[in-house]
């Protein structure tokens, strides 16, 4: 099975705060959607940060790719917010189920 791909355009999240909690938000998610998403935080301090925010059609830090589909643009989501953006995108049955079980947490 596939993960679906979630890509974090930042600055630094070690020195650019709003860069940290965009990272923090997805970091945040619990382990069993963690399981089924594969994230990663592109710095655009590296040679490869700055292709994939070329790549991604980024436009300003930070911001969440959501399996190549810009998100969150300098807007940290909420919760819900990011579990409805994965829900939308997921084509993965176990990601969504497991997306429900967390809105049900919630709620």
């Amino acid at each position: 099975m596939a993960k679906m791909v979630v890509d974090i355009l930042t600055l630094d999240a070690v020195q650019c705060a709003a860069c940290q909690y965009m990272l923090e938000s997805i970091s945040a998610l619990p382990d069993n959607i963690k399981n089924l998403i594969e994230f990663k935080e592109w710095n655009i301090k590296t040679p490869e940060g700055v292709n994939k925010f070329v790549e991604s059609g980024g436009r300003v830090l930070p911001t969440i790719v959501i399996s190549g589909d810009i998100v969150f643009e300098s807007i940290i989501p909420t919760f819900e917010e990011l579990l409805d953006a994965l829900e939308e995108r997921a084509v993965d049955d176990d990601l969504k189920a497991e997306i429900c079980k967390a809105r049900d947490a919630i709620e």
